[in-house]
């Protein structure tokens, strides 16, 4: 247990070796990479909060919103472990809202990404009133323009309301009615061999 908990404390001060690299990486190629990439949050009512490849989509979602008017953000953590737990509470500090995108999901328990956000804003006076959790990307689908709007306004108004927002899996009308179809055929085959073996 002592060099488990060793090997905890070393994970915590791996922020402070990443800052070095960053300052390296600087020198060398004259470009940076923080832990925490945020992007037109700074005034952001609503963020979306998420990491991988999707997030370049979010960054034109966030331009097309900010067209029309709303006040809309990404906050991409590009660490995981040691999680950038201060830069975090800095970047969400006194948002309306936090959509939480997972490619992930933990069975039984839901995205990875939102458990680990929920964790550090539990108990912060000044933090988002709501955070919701999206899952999407799932097997290699994709997440739509569309559906990155849809989750920006669901935040919004729930932030407007008081709305509680249930966790939700990213899909279309069509890819619901295939699942459904689906579904009625798994039904009928396991009935069939019940009746088969009975």
């Amino acid at each position: 247990s002592y060099f488990r908990y060793q090997a905890h404390l070393a994970s915590l001060r791996a922020l402070e070796v990443y800052e070095r690299i960053c300052q390296k990486f600087a020198r060398d190629f004259g470009r940076r990479y923080e832990a925490l990439e945020c992007y037109r949050s700074e005034d952001a009512e609503i963020v979306y909060l998420m990491i991988g490849s999707f997030a370049t989509k979010a960054k034109e979602a966030v331009d097309r919103l900010r067209q029309a008017g709303e006040k809309v953000g990404l906050v991409r953590p590009r660490l995981l472990r040691p999680f950038p737990t201060a830069d975090l509470l800095t970047a969400l500090k006194g948002k309306r809202g936090v959509a939480v995108v997972d490619q992930n999901i933990s069975m039984g328990k839901g995205g990875i990404l939102y458990m680990e956000v929920a964790s550090v804003l539990y108990g912060q006076a000044d933090g988002p009133r709501v955070l919701a959790s999206f899952i999407g990307g799932l097997g290699g689908r994709d997440i739509t323009p569309e559906e990155f709007y849809e989750m920006a306004f669901s935040v919004k108004r729930a932030a407007d309301t008081g709305a509680v927002l249930e966790p939700r899996l990213l899909y279309t009308a069509e890819e619901l009615a295939q699942v459904r179809k689906q579904q009625v055929i798994a039904r009928a085959m396991t009935g069939r061999s019940g009746a088969d073996n009975g």
